[in-house]
């Protein structure tokens, strides 16, 4: 037995979420499947592989205000930003739950980012396990699966009439009204079967492989339009700027992208990675080296994104295949 929420039980309890706390979904918007601030719940699409962009946006904004600072009367204020309403995720995969979790690392170490930790504390996450994969998906080689319950409050899974539901957290068991939830007699359905890619040892491979000629003959392909950086999950390079107001500033933390030329350019105009390959090769010795060396896990999803987005056809999850056969040249 299982407990078991129906489809029309399902919509009258995210009506009733909508009503106490932002409720954020998979919407259609134009010919995108983005996640969006709900105003009904007629807007909710249920039906996808998954969505155009990742929920990242919702924890961690393409452009947020990180503090005010006041001067008045001679006097100088510094106001911290404050997220003050709650809100719900309602239909993030297993992939992009997974990617939340790589996120706390770095911004939840001490000295943790406080405005994250604020989105993470009062964002709660009702997951939607994968039916069927996108051809691209390759989570299962990345420590998760379509069916991984690891880092949501919830978790639901189609079946016929409605989803079985697993309640996983305090926060998730919170979401729930009394009596919501029945029984039934209802198994799971399979996981989708995807691809294998060969990630175990992609670490020390990718420190073999630093020096190689293989990255500048990548980056002849690449163009360098950034599209992979904003449409992964667990990217996380910004840069902060200041905005002046009268008497107020405005400091701003946005998006940026270790591809940009001259995103590492310090004092003096010297940038260490000035080449199109340096800059390729930070890409993904940052998720396949740096990140699992600090944090002990890939900093890849394994969701695809960067791959059905990228217009040269520069592929992951060929990357580390190449690398892990790499014949590299004897250390000295």
């Amino acid at each position: 037995m299982s407990e078991f929420i129906s489809k029309k039980d399902l919509l009258t309890w995210l009506g009733q979420l909508m009503e106490e706390r932002n409720l954020v979904a998979p919407t259609r918007v134009d010919d995108l499947l983005l996640f969006s601030k709900i105003d009904q719940v007629e807007d909710i699409v249920f039906d996808f592989d998954n969505t155009t962009l990742s929920p990242k946006e919702w924890f961690y904004p393409s452009s947020e205000t990180l503090f005010y600072v006041e001067q008045k009367d001679g006097q100088t204020e510094l106001i911290p930003a404050v997220i003050e309403k709650e809100t719900a995720i309602f239909g993030i995969r297993p992939c992009d739950a997974q990617g939340m979790a790589m996120n706390d690392f770095p911004f939840l170490e001490e000295p943790a980012d406080d405005l994250y930790r604020q989105h993470r504390d009062k964002t709660a996450l009702i997951g939607l396990a994968c039916i069927t994969a996108c051809p691209e998906c390759f989570c299962s080689s990345m420590g998760s699966g379509p069916h991984d319950p690891a880092n949501v409050d919830i978790l639901l899974t189609e079946v016929a009439d409605g989803y079985i539901a697993q309640v996983l957290t305090d926060k998730g068991k919170a979401l729930l009204p009394d009596n919501l939830l029945t029984t039934a007699d209802v198994s799971s359905p399979p996981a989708p079967v995807l691809s294998e890619v060969p990630s175990d040892g992609i670490a020390e491979k990718m420190r073999q492989a630093f020096d190689e000629p293989f990255w500048d003959r990548l980056a002849d392909r690449c163009i360098h339009c950034n599209i992979c950086s904003y449409v992964c999950p667990t990217c996380y390079c910004f840069d902060v700027r200041d905005y002046t107001d009268k008497e107020r500033i405005e400091r701003v933390r946005s998006w940026e992208s270790c591809q940009s030329p001259g995103f590492t350019r310090i004092a003096g105009g010297h940038d260490p990675r000035s080449t199109k390959g340096s800059r390729l090769r930070q890409r993904f010795s940052h998720k396949l080296l740096y990140f699992p060396r600090q944090f002990g896990a890939l900093g890849c999803i394994g969701c695809g994104r960067c791959v059905r987005a990228c217009p040269v056809n520069i592929d992951i999850r060929e990357i580390i295949q190449d690398v892990q056969q790499l014949e590299v040249k004897s250390e000295a």
